[in-house]
């Protein structure tokens, strides 16, 4: 992979962070089955007790169940602000039924993972931005992929995908066909009903929840800021190091300046290096929702792992716990600043 890259260009997005734990919780210190909920969950459920963040097995019976959720919301009572947040690709659910059939251990599967960052938005909620954070394994599907990025040569049987994108020629479509050190996870085929019963299980209601919440946003306040959350390794395929913090605003067609100047000042006080759009633009999640010439607007930041983790596969607690802050602060700062002086404008 070249250096030119963005989050629309696999696999430097990925990075390697394999845990070698294969049961437990999803949510850090909750030793309950593995059911997300759509409903506001305590943010002390994110009270750090094992930094190795365990995965959770989702049984196949209740992945189909159509009262199942692949997500959960964080939000408090009180007036919705006028931005939303996402956090795609920080599940660690592993449906049974994808385990049985891959090739490759769950370890090996948790290298596509954006590790933690869930971890470090629960304080979001508290000040106004509803948070929806995926709870089901990128592995199994990458919300951030449009939902025709199919590799047809995947599935026994025909399947509604487009001509392939790069994406899907490196193998990290909607469904990813490779673990992120490029190993196959499957042996075999999988059956093409597979491919739209993961989209409508996982694909379709998370943007069905992502409009929702955006939609309430531009209802009370007449325009939206969606930022969305993911992580980084901490040097690109060249080996280069990369900054703190990389914004990607597809090259200011998803954010209108002023509100990205805001964004990056707000960062560089803080002590931490910044980047825009290189090696990370946007994905498909920041690209279908902003439009820098409307009143719907988005960001996608990826925060550098050398910033909260301890090695490849395991959180700095205290450093998880600082950056937690800084986020915080940050949401603050957006809800004030975009709610004052509606940064965010233009019109729907």
């Amino acid at each position: 992979m070249s250096s030119v890259l963005t989050d629309e260009m696999p696999p430097d997005d990925f990075g390697v962070t394999t845990s070698g734990e294969v049961s437990g919780s999803g949510r850090d210190n909750v030793p309950a089955p593995a059911i997300p909920s759509s409903k506001s969950p305590i943010l002390e459920q994110f009270d750090i007790d094992d930094t190795a963040l365990p995965t959770v097995i989702v049984p196949d019976t209740l992945l189909e169940d159509p009262g199942y959720d692949s997500f959960d919301i964080y939000e408090t009572a009180g007036t919705q602000s006028a931005v939303v947040a996402s956090c795609p690709h920080a599940g660690r659910g592993y449906p049974a039924g994808m385990l049985a059939a891959a090739s490759q251990p769950v370890e090996a599967l948790r290298g596509l993972e954006d590790f933690g960052v869930d971890c470090l938005l629960p304080s979001l909620a508290t000040v106004g931005i509803p948070t929806l954070v995926n709870r089901v394994s990128r592995a199994y599907l990458d919300v951030n992929r449009d939902p025709s990025a199919l590799d047809s040569a995947m599935f026994e049987g025909p399947v509604d995908a487009a001509k392939p994108c790069h994406h899907v020629r490196a193998g990290y479509g909607l469904i990813p066909k490779l673990t992120a050190a490029r190993k196959p996870i499957y042996a075999r085929r999988l059956d093409a009903a597979e491919a739209s019963l993961r989209t409508a299980i996982v694909h379709t209601r998370y943007y069905a929840a992502l409009a929702r919440l955006t939609s309430a946003a531009m209802q009370q306040h007449g325009h939206v800021l969606l930022v969305d959350f993911h992580s980084m390794p901490g040097q690109d395929r060249m080996n280069n190091a990369l900054p703190d913090i990389i914004f990607g605003d597809g090259h200011g067609t998803t954010l209108n300046r002023a509100t990205a100047d805001l964004v990056s000042g707000f960062f560089k006080d803080a002590g931490l290096s910044v980047g825009w759009n290189h090696p990370y633009a946007g994905g498909h999640i920041t690209r279908s929702n902003g439009d820098a010439r409307t009143a719907r607007q988005a960001l996608q930041i990826e925060i550098n792992r050398n910033l909260y983790m301890q090695g490849p596969a395991r959180l700095d607690r205290h450093q998880t716990l600082a950056l937690r802050e800084t986020i915080s602060a940050f949401g603050a700062f957006l809800v004030t600043t975009i709610g004052d002086s509606g940064a965010v404008t233009g019109a729907d």
